[in-house]
């Protein structure tokens, strides 16, 4: 029987996915083989037969196959679609866990150190950097949150993990100006937040609890972003006010 032939895409995906060159090969073996014994997957993967035990067993550890004990012991590869929902599953898990260690240990430290040292403005490079910085100033707030947003939809995926934040926060005020909301998103916004929409609005900018400002551009016609991120109070206060002088000129969402 041939081998599977797969896209290299495909074969990078697999290692991607965390899969070694040998790991790659008897997987795939076993996709188009079925259920097979070691010696079998090891002549059809190509994998050296010293090597295939070894191989085996990561596979499964990682959960893409099932092995079934016997005379001889069988090998299955799981599904595709199961596969990647497990390796989803565990690396959301790995990550959550991660970053909880490293914020509870490692945000204290920070916070003690810029006391002193703290920049007052600095620039952020990136949709990815600027969004995340977005979202963590989003969850720390805790009075009011001003936000303005050129459109609020759900048809870009970072948009979507901010305004997923934004119907999720401990802010005792919210209020979101944009010139569009989508109409799948009306139901899903608190009663208590305030949303106004204008004909008009320009680029985005956040405003929390008086005391954080970030602005977010991009240049017309350029996948180029840039953040302004300030903590100082001038400049949260200029931002509120500009935010404010929009606000008094716009129309309530409900």
């Amino acid at each position: 029987m041939p081998m599977l032939t797969v896209s290299e895409t495909a074969l990078k995906a697999l290692r991607e996915l965390g899969l070694t060159e040998y790991e790659t090969a008897a997987y795939l073996a076993l996709v188009q083989g079925g259920q097979m014994a070691a010696s079998d997957v090891s002549q059809k993967s190509q994998v050296p037969y010293s090597r295939i035990y070894d191989v085996l067993g990561r596979l499964e550890e990682k959960g893409f196959i099932q092995i079934q004990r016997g005379r001889p012991t069988m090998y299955v590869a799981k599904a595709p679609v199961e596969v990647v929902k497990l390796v989803r599953l565990s690396w959301e898990e790995r990550i959550e866990r991660s970053s909880r260690i490293v914020v509870d240990e490692l945000q204290p430290l920070y916070e003690r150190e810029t006391k002193v040292t703290a920049r007052d403005v600095f620039v952020i490079h990136g949709r990815a950097a600027i969004l995340a910085k977005a979202i963590a100033m989003i969850e720390s707030a805790r009075e009011e949150i001003k936000l303005s947003l050129p459109s609020l939809d759900m048809g870009v995926e970072e948009l979507d993990a901010i305004i997923e934040k934004i119907l999720d926060v401990h802010a005792s005020h919210v209020y979101i100006l944009t010139s569009k909301v989508d109409e799948s998103l009306v139901p899903l916004i608190p009663e208590r937040y305030e949303v106004r929409t204008r004909d008009r609005v320009f680029g985005a900018g956040l405003v929390c609890d008086t005391r954080e400002t970030l602005i977010m551009l991009t240049a017309t016609g350029q996948a180029q972003f840039l953040g302004v991120y300030s903590n100082h109070v001038v400049f949260a206060s200029m931002g509120g006010a500009y935010f404010d002088s929009l606000w008094t000129d716009s129309v309530p969402l409900r």
